[in-house]
């Protein structure tokens, strides 16, 4: 090897973060691959969107840990193997933080919902809205309903039975065509969660 194919090599071998950033990419989709279903009503069409998604990043990992370890790039290499451990620390620590696409999702909107909030009127008792957030699912699948729900007096996240009475009275108020009409009266074979994400906010999952 000549000196001028040594220095090329010696140039060409080098620590990246592109490894790494494509892999989050990657490991963003996924996590937000529900999110992008409520919101655009992908339903099927997000199946092939992940698997090609998930293919190309693995092919293309592969292609270049082997063409490195070829040319005997030891930093690209290296690169290379620590970006999905890197990625994947990244989300595992998010999740252990309690941060969510849904929390994301929540702060990036939070502005509008308090304002919208800040337009119901004052009649002497604690506000409630309701704020669509879409749906999941389909025919032959599991379907599921997500709604924000403000709740001033925080009712929502108790059980059933300790709900006050005046809570009933507010929620009946807005049945039906809200969520809360199946919070009141949950059917047959419906599941209901209820997430606090923040403040008197609350994530209403209703799935069947």
């Amino acid at each position: 090897m000549n000196d001028a194919s040594h220095e090329k090599r010696l140039s060409a071998d080098r620590f990246s973060v592109s490894y790494f950033l494509w892999m989050m990419l990657v490991g963003l989709l996924f996590a937000f691959g529900n999110d992008l279903d409520r919101v655009f009503n992908l339903w099927l069409a997000l199946v092939p969107v992940l698997f090609l998604s998930a293919l190309v990043m693995t092919a293309s990992w592969v292609v270049a840990l082997i063409r490195n370890l070829w040319l005997r790039r030891w930093r690209r290499v290296t690169s290379i193997l620590v970006a999905p451990l890197a990625a994947c620390l990244i989300f595992a620590g998010a999740r252990a933080a309690g941060i969510s696409s849904e929390l994301i999702r929540f702060e990036i909107g939070r502005h509008y919902y308090i304002a919208q909030v800040e337009k119901l009127p004052q009649a002497g008792e604690p506000r409630l809205a309701t704020f669509d957030w879409g749906q999941t699912g389909g025919v032959g699948v599991a379907n599921f309903i997500y709604t924000l729900i403000f709740d001033e007096a925080d009712e929502i996240a108790r059980a059933p039975a300790p709900r006050s009475l005046a809570w009933h009275d507010r929620a009946n108020r807005q049945c039906p065509g809200t969520p809360l009409c199946s919070v009141l009266d949950p059917s047959s074979g419906f599941s209901i969660t209820v997430r606090k994400l923040d403040g008197h906010f609350y994530l209403v999952t209703e799935g069947w």
